[in-house]
């Protein structure tokens, strides 16, 4: 059974959670925000921002920078990312999170790890159909896979580039081919935050997929996390809350796994 969203979901305590997308917005690049910045980066009002900020302030998970009017992210709130990432890997990491994506969606739910020019599946945990003679280490070439297609869009672009020519195709009409499917997935990630892929399996799966690290950059680990079902169950509403689940599980995920690698 698919999850209800947050708000229909009677357990769901917006207070909490508005306060914790403001913890969210300080990630690497923007380690000081005021809350003016942070008013605009979760699209709260500036008086809900301020009472947030000064709640959390009190509590030590913020704290005012040494300077200025900015503040930043407090003793309490670190101790919790240390807590949480000390002693995991990647996968123990993503595991709960691909629970509840599959909680939600219904769909299978697989994180992978790129290798050269080819994705392999590390974890799995199986929806509403099991894709058969696929356990857990398949491996697929990387523009033929939703997540790979997700890797690559991700990638600058000399990077992506260079991992194009590492892909062999002697036919040089499927070159073509999977060249305009690579861009379309640069232009999907970019507008959409996800990458879509219908033809999978002779056309009997669908999928979105969503690079685990952030967009422009080249981490030595490059991981995606993909979500599909059966096409001819799977209607266009479906892998629209596929990929809204995806996204949000992105922005919670990249930052952990960038400290993971670093």
């Amino acid at each position: 059974m698919v999850d209800p969203s947050p708000a229909e979901n009677r357990h769901f305590v917006t207070a909490l959670a508005r306060g914790l997308s403001v913890l969210r917005c300080f990630d690497r690049p923007r380690i000081e925000l005021t809350t003016a910045e942070i008013a605009r980066r979760t699209g709260l009002s500036q008086p809900t921002v301020w009472r947030l900020c000064y709640t959390l302030i009190e509590s030590g998970f913020l704290v005012r920078a040494p300077a200025g009017a900015g503040l930043r992210i407090g003793a309490p709130a670190l101790t919790l990312g240390y807590a949480a990432a000390r002693g995991l890997d990647a996968p123990a990491l993503a595991m709960p999170y691909m629970q509840r994506i599959l909680e939600r969606t219904g769909g299978s739910t697989t994180l992978s790890l790129r290798q050269g020019s080819e994705m392999v599946a590390v974890e799995q945990l199986n929806g509403d159909f099991v894709v058969r003679d696929q356990p857990v280490g398949w491996r697929a070439p990387i523009d033929t896979v939703s997540a790979g297609l997700a890797v690559l869009a991700a990638l600058p672009p000399a990077a992506r580039e260079a991992g194009i020519a590492a892909i062999d195709h002697p036919d040089a009409a499927r070159r073509e081919r999977h060249r305009a499917r690579i861009e379309a997935a640069v232009e999907a990630l970019a507008r959409d935050g996800a990458v879509r892929l219908g033809q999978i399996l002779d056309g009997r799966y669908t999928a979105v997929a969503v690079p685990l690290f952030e967009t422009g950059t080249e981490p030595a680990t490059q991981w995606a996390l993909t979500c599909g079902g059966l096409a001819a169950s799977w209607t266009a509403e479906d892998l629209d809350r596929a990929a809204a689940v995806l996204v949000e599980t992105r922005a919670l995920l990249a930052p952990a796994f960038a400290a993971l690698a670093g």
